[in-house]
């Protein structure tokens, strides 16, 4: 049968005079920055969860019309289709009197 998860300087899959110890040593010692970041992102999503705010219709004041309906959108999105007279209709519904917006 098999040997299992046991594996021989011998079995690597590279021959030892390569050059690869230094890389693999560097791979090896970010390991733990890795998992730092991702503890740090769980505990984020955590709190964030229990205490975060919630989030609005358009949180970011944005341009398009996917956050110009509810949030969650309900099965229809619009009772009736909206006229779109530029590539910023939700911002130009919002801010009739800043028609470039912020960006330009």
């Amino acid at each position: 049968m098999g040997r299992g998860a046991r594996h021989a300087a011998a079995d690597l899959p590279y021959p030892a005079d390569r050059g690869w110890d230094f890389w693999n040593l560097l791979a090896s010692l970010g390991v733990p920055f890795q998992a730092a970041a991702v503890l740090v992102f769980l505990v984020n999503v955590a709190i964030s969860v229990r205490r975060g705010a919630r989030a609005g219709s358009d949180p970011w004041d944005a341009w398009t019309l996917e956050w110009a309906t509810t949030s969650p959108p309900p099965p229809y999105n619009f009772e009736t289709a909206p006229v779109v007279e530029s590539r910023r209709p939700l911002w130009d519904l919002k801010h009739p009197d800043d028609p470039d917006g912020p960006h330009e």
